[in-house]
């Protein structure tokens, strides 16, 4: 992975951020102020990213992408700075450092936290939803392409997404007499050979609380891009299994890491007596697993026949992440 183009992405995704957020003026200047820091206090920005790079595997024209991507970058980590606000708060993972830095809550106090991640959910829908006001009425295509883009994200993100992972993850023991469907591909791993249902339920974790934001970041800039509904299947897919590889990773960087190269604390998991892969089939199988879902992911990726070379480069790179 060239680190210099990486970081060129990243500058560019940044300055979108910094020009759209809103900014810190009475009368919700400390509000805005939280939604602020929650998002531009660093990250990798891999969601818009991922974003930016599955709409140019569709669409090479500069005014769509000026016009559409920079609402929806600012809404996919909108949406995921949310999720993270939210996931540090007392009732949740109770964490005091994200990225380095304290935590919002921490910060600008529990209500702050609460109320800013709230705020950063809405602010998504009504930035990407403004779009309506530069399209003009001939532009019935792009409009439409916008308004599945939305649903798309609304759904990935909402109860039966995104926050119903986290519902799962943060109430939820497992029960044998919970049936999880799906995850077929677990039919083919041999170094795991018992407890498939307790690792199935984990997964549906990872699946719904990291996965879909992942997907839905593939998935909407395939559609402002103009692909049809076979390849946005192949990007769901690869966001799918992407997703749980990214969520595996992260559980063995909490086991092994420290918390200046993670700039978050790490041994959460462990503290708050949390079921993980790492934890509960060893970090040898943990590693396999996330070797083995980022290279499906890859294979859905390649399958659209398109220039995916970043993106499989960037798939390969997390593999070997030290935060």
């Amino acid at each position: 992975m060239d680190k210099n183009i990486l970081k060129s992405k990243i500058e560019y995704i940044n300055d979108i951020l910094d020009k759209n957020l809103p900014g810190a003026s009475e009368p919700y200047g400390k509000e805005c102020e939280a939604m602020r820091y929650s998002v531009l206090n660093g990250g990798k920005r891999l969601r818009a990213i991922m974003l930016m790079e599955s709409f140019g595997m569709f669409c090479n024209d500069k005014d769509i992408s000026d016009r559409l991507l920079p609402a929806f970058i600012t809404a996919i980590e909108s949406v995921h700075g949310a999720s993270l606000v939210h996931d540090d708060l007392p009732a949740m993972d109770n964490d005091v450092l994200r990225r380095g830095k304290p935590t919002t809550h921490v910060a600008y106090g529990h209500a702050m936290g609460v109320l800013a991640g709230d705020a950063l959910f809405n602010y998504s829908y009504e930035i990407t939803s403004l779009l309506s006001d530069s399209i003009d009425t001939s532009e019935a295509e792009i409009t439409l392409r916008i308004l599945r883009a939305i649903r798309v994200l609304s759904v990935n993100a909402g109860y039966s997404g995104m926050m119903g992972g986290q519902v799962l993850d943060t109430t939820e023991k497992y029960d044998k007499n919970i049936k999880t469907d799906g995850f077929d591909e677990l039919e083919s791993i041999s170094f795991i050979n018992e407890d498939k249902d307790k690792l199935k339920f984990i997964l549906r974790i990872y699946e719904l609380k990291t996965s879909r934001l992942i997907q839905a970041a593939l998935m909407c800039g395939a559609i402002l891009g103009g692909a049809d509904k076979d390849d946005v299947k192949l990007l769901e897919e690869a966001g799918y299994a992407l997703g749980i590889a990214f969520q595996i990773e992260d559980d063995i960087l909490d086991m092994t890491s420290d918390a200046a190269t993670l700039g978050k604390s790490v041994n959460i998991d462990e503290k708050n007596d949390k079921d993980t892969v790492a934890r509960l089939y060893g970090l040898d199988n943990a590693g396999k697993l996330v070797e083995f879902y980022t290279n499906m992911a890859i294979e859905s990726l390649k399958k659209t026949g398109k220039d995916t070379a970043f993106l499989c480069e960037l798939f390969e790179s997390l593999i070997y992440r030290k935060l």
